[in-house]
């Protein structure tokens, strides 16, 4: 029986198309005259922000244009000094993509109606945190525990804030957690906890466009885009793949009858 949900924040619950942080990455990689592609700023998505500028840097397209930049390979001091810069952009970004996604609130309330504790992890730092929780709770999202990267050890895909979740709200059986989350990092950082994993399409980052952007776009481009998303997170081995956060409610029926079978 599923007794918690543990969300993802920007791409999940707020921040539709995970926006907030992909323009912070692409500008300080511009500062150091290193032009990165969106694909490429979203390709880690999930990860602690000092881990995702790593994964970045040791893109093979990035190494090349770092050696005819700087004729050496980034090194960590080039990924301190990234990090340094993109945490006071990415604060201003917070700011501005805090709305909560649609059918959010609505569907936290009906979890709480059926007794579901929610909790949540994200590659966030304390510090955009601690700028995020008041704005969301402002919007009506209100959850049991919040961890982020800085509170452990190792961010995703490492299990270890799922597992502070489960410390923050007594649960001790994995498989009583939904892990729900928009990237390859969220579901790996599930499985690896090993709990049931939830993977949002529209909304996230592996979908990758702005919900203004999302509303413009045809049939066709909309299935293209789903078609990706999909592949990505299913690859990544999430359990189910939800268009919409509303999806949760029916997916954990069908969770509990399947234990209870």
């Amino acid at each position: 029986m599923i007794k918690a949900v543990i969300f993802d924040w920007a791409g999940t619950i707020v921040d539709f198309g995970c926006v907030a942080p992909v323009q912070a990455f692409i500008d300080v990689f511009q500062e150091k005259n290193i032009e990165i592609t969106m694909l490429e700023a979203r390709e880690p998505m999930g990860l602690a922000k000092r881990d995702h500028i790593a994964a970045i840097c040791n893109m093979e397209r990035i190494q090349n244009r770092w050696l005819e930049v700087y004729n050496r390979l980034p090194n960590n001091e080039d990924i301190d000094e990234l990090y340094e810069k993109v945490t006071p952009k990415m604060l201003d970004s917070i700011e501005k993509f805090s709305e909560p996604i649609d059918n959010v609130i609505d569907t936290m309330s009906k979890l709480r109606e059926l007794g579901i504790k929610l909790g949540s992890t994200t590659g966030y730092i304390d510090v955009m945190m601690d700028k995020l929780i008041p704005m969301a709770a402002t919007s009506g999202i209100h959850l049991d525990a919040v961890v982020n990267s800085s509170d452990c050890k190792e961010g995703r895909p490492s299990p270890f804030m799922i597992f502070r979740n489960m410390e923050h709200l007594g649960i001790y059986n994995v498989k009583e957690i939904l892990k729900v989350g928009d990237t390859v990092a969220d579901v790996l950082e599930g499985k690896n906890a090993g709990t049931w994993t939830a993977a949002v399409t529209y909304s996230g980052n592996e979908f990758g466009i702005s919900k203004s952007d999302f509303i413009k776009l045809n049939e066709g481009e909309k299935e293209e885009k789903l078609a990706y998303a999909t592949n990505r997170l299913q690859n990544a081995g999430a359990d189910f793949i939800i268009n919409d956060i509303s999806e949760i409610i029916n997916l954990i029926t069908e969770i509990n009858h399947t234990e209870i079978n």
